[in-house]
């Protein structure tokens, strides 16, 4: 057993005995001076805290959990929706809609949609007297349609012209930045016509096949 002397001059002296923390419930982390504490030893549970002063997160620290895309800093693209139409075929200056279109429902009312419309490679005109048109639309929730394409001929359609063999080897490409500022369902389609009801127009075909055409939506957080 370990023997503690008490002299007057300096005092106590000796060796302390081994102790046992047993029965400890309270310590002062400010007197732990050195040494590692093992994890094993820590238990119980942290209490709620306030980030609010939080300035930097090593993102590679969080292990589970879903990010809002709101919270995203802004240019980050968050959905990319894309679909391929076929061919139409008798068009004319009524303004038929196509199958070329595609939905997306934005995440946040601030989001951007970035619309990117590839034409059919070969367009068919039964004569090359007259033009035909397309345009980009949009439709909000099963609303009414929206012109997007605000430049061309006659009411802002995208013009097409065709070749002295009656075909045109591609229409031009539409690229639209677009801030339709909802959460609802959007559908972005493409509509044709020609200027001249006599006029025939097969809008995606090479001898008698199709030929595709692409549409692709991206959301682009604010």
């Amino acid at each position: 057993m370990a023997q503690i002397k008490l002299n007057a001059t300096y005092g106590m002296t000796g060796t302390l005995p081994a102790v046992s923390g047993a029965n400890l419930t309270t310590l002062n982390g400010t007197q732990v001076t050195s040494g590692t504490l093992p994890m094993a030893r820590l238990s119980g549970t942290l209490p709620a805290l306030n980030g609010s002063a939080l300035t930097t997160l090593n993102a590679s620290n969080v292990s589970s959990g879903t990010l809002n895309a709101a919270r995203y800093s802004g240019g980050k693209i968050l959905q990319v929706v894309s679909t391929v139409g076929t061919y139409v075929t008798d068009t004319s200056s009524t303004s038929p809609s196509t199958n070329i279109y595609v939905t997306i429902v934005c995440s946040a009312s601030s989001s951007k949609v970035l619309v990117i419309y590839a034409p059919p490679s070969v367009i068919y005109f039964s004569n090359t007297s007259n033009f035909g048109h397309h345009a980009l639309y949009r439709e909000v929730s099963g609303g009414a349609d929206t012109n997007l394409t605000t430049s061309g001929h006659g009411s802002n359609w995208g013009i097409m012209r065709p070749g002295s063999s009656g075909n045109m080897d591609s229409g031009s490409n539409i690229t639209y930045l677009d801030s339709p500022n909802t959460t609802t369902s959007l559908d972005y389609k493409i509509k044709v016509r020609t200027d001249n009801t006599a006029l025939n127009m097969i809008y995606g075909h090479s001898s008698g096949q199709p030929c595709m055409s692409s549409i692709t939506v991206m959301e682009i957080g604010a």
